[in-house]
């Protein structure tokens, strides 16, 4: 059923093409308050597609639709910056299409014990750089499924559900969540780099790695809260005042 309503979510979106289920394959099979991840691919389409209709009412109409909203901005933020998908459609309030980056994630290649050379993690660190400059931290690039070694050898970046605009924060947390980032870039590069992390970086990869342990949300866990909190608050009295906070995250 599932399925059936995405094929005619994408028709509307593309209607000048054909789908058809057979095309549609689940790649990540999300539990409870976590998206399935789907991929369609055909001769014309290959698109990577999160979806929370089978999660339960009081999650589709919360921060399911916090979730997307957030992904939907972010790339739209990062349009035309090199690593991120350039074409992103929002399906339904609680659905988001993207296209499918081919590549490798750093995660894979370090279970593997493959190695990436320097020259891309100097590229990664100066996408993160970029999106920051655009106002924009992602959170979650700790988790090296999230970057990926594409076909061309160049990195990317995927899963924006978690990133957010940072400019309102304090200086101090502001830099905690850029550090976030770029502690996610020195993982990945001591995990799978031919060169190991070295001189500054290194140092900072080390301070930042002991302030997170002192950090009681460590990361991201706390933006989820929040939209937890910002999606139950919307269904009571006074919603269209979340709502006004919500849109400008």
């Amino acid at each position: 059923m599932n399925e059936q309503v995405l094929i005619s979510q994408l028709s509307e979106c593309f209607p000048e093409r054909d789908f058809h289920t057979d095309n549609l394959i689940v790649l990540h099979k999300g539990r409870f308050a976590n998206a399935i991840v789907y991929r369609y691919k055909d001769d014309q389409t290959d698109l990577v597609i999160k979806d929370f209709q089978h999660s339960p009412w009081i999650v589709r109409k919360t921060f399911a639709r916090l979730f997307i909203n957030q992904e939907y901005k972010a790339l739209a933020r990062l349009q035309g910056m090199n690593g991120v998908s350039d074409e992103f459609h929002r399906l339904s309030s609680i659905g988001i299409a993207y296209a499918f980056i081919e590549g490798v994630p750093l995660r894979t290649l370090s279970k593997q014990g493959e190695t990436v050379p320097k020259s891309f993690f100097n590229q990664l660190e100066h996408m993160v750089s970029e999106m920051h400059r655009r106002g924009l931290v992602h959170l979650d690039l700790r988790n090296l499924g999230n970057v990926i070694l594409g076909e061309d050898g160049k990195p990317y970046f995927i899963d924006f559900q978690s990133a957010m605009t940072f400019a309102r924060f304090p200086k101090w947390l502001q830099r905690y969540m850029r550090g976030a980032d770029l502690s996610g870039v020195y993982k990945g590069w001591n995990s799978v780099c031919e060169q190991p992390v070295t001189g500054h970086k290194k140092a900072f990869f080390k301070n930042f790695n002991q302030l997170r342990k002192r950090w009681i949300f460590r990361g991201y866990p706390l933006h989820r809260t929040y939209l937890w909190l910002c999606g139950l608050a919307s269904q009571l009295p006074g919603a269209d005042l979340v709502r006004n906070i919500s849109d400008r995250l």
